[in-house]
């Protein structure tokens, strides 16, 4: 059941990050190809007029498909220039609202999560905004503080919980009520909002400092070795939640 719980918090909160991206990219007039919920092989589609809906087998988040958002440079780079809903061919700062409205909508969804609960407890909306906003801000301020303990070496990877640990938390809050699950919900989606801006290549932060370079030397950068420092930075993020995973794994085991 904590695998499933954590699944079905982390999937929300992913398909709320991806769903940030899809409102802001239409608004903007780029053309959404797809939006999944859900990994993996599909099981339900429905073509809208212009994006297609899909479920996918696999309950692990979902994913925004922009048009000229291709992985596969030699795809991205046969859109037409001219194009103006592919993502590629929009201006920088139409690139830049694309790729933070995730983290943007994360940071709401936080804030709407632990309204709920300031309202729940104080019976009152002004209060209850007011509680979501100030533990909100809390929440990034203690993120930052903790992410400067790892990076000056005051805490370690052991201080970190990877999947394995995911679940053993989500286990523990979820039998505390349903606040405290919320609460939880409101804390990961606010550090998923963080996280994700950081300026790591395969992250929407690392797209971002990729825009902030071009505009800085005044030229775009070569597709095919955004593509590289992409693959590596993956590769990296897969290192290192290996390495957790392993640090979750001998915790378990005492």
């Amino acid at each position: 059941m904590a695998v499933l719980l954590t699944l079905a918090i982390l999937s929300i909160l992913v398909i709320v990050h991806e769903w940030g991206h899809y409102i802001v990219s239409k608004k903007i007039g780029v053309a959404v190809e797809e939006f999944s919920i859900g990994l993996g092989p599909t099981l339900y589609t429905n073509q809208g007029k212009e994006t297609l809906f899909s479920i996918r087998a696999l309950p692990i988040g979902g994913f925004c498909r922009l048009r000229g958002e291709a992985e596969d440079t030699e795809e991205q780079a046969s859109f037409d220039s001219k194009d103006p809903t592919a993502f590629v061919n929009r201006t920088k700062l139409e690139r830049f609202l694309i790729l933070l409205a995730g983290s943007g909508m994360n940071f709401i969804f936080g804030i709407i999560c632990l309204t709920i609960l300031g309202i729940y407890k104080d019976r009152a909306l002004v209060s209850g905004v007011q509680y979501g906003l100030t533990v909100a801000v809390h929440i990034v301020v203690t993120t930052f503080q903790g992410l400067a303990m790892l990076i000056t070496g005051t805490a370690g990877l052991n201080d970190v919980a990877g999947p394995i640990g995911m679940v053993q938390l989500v286990s523990e809050v979820t039998t505390y009520g349903w606040p405290n699950t919320v609460f939880f919900m409101a804390l990961l989606s606010i550090n998923l909002g963080i996280l994700n801006l950081f300026p790591f290549p395969a992250l929407d932060g690392g797209q971002i400092l990729i825009i902030a370079i071009e505009k800085i030397i005044g030229k775009d950068l070569p597709q095919d070795k955004v593509g590289y420092i992409n693959l590596i930075g993956m590769l990296l993020l897969l290192s290192l939640a290996v390495l957790v995973a392993i640090n979750d794994i001998r915790r378990m085991m005492g």
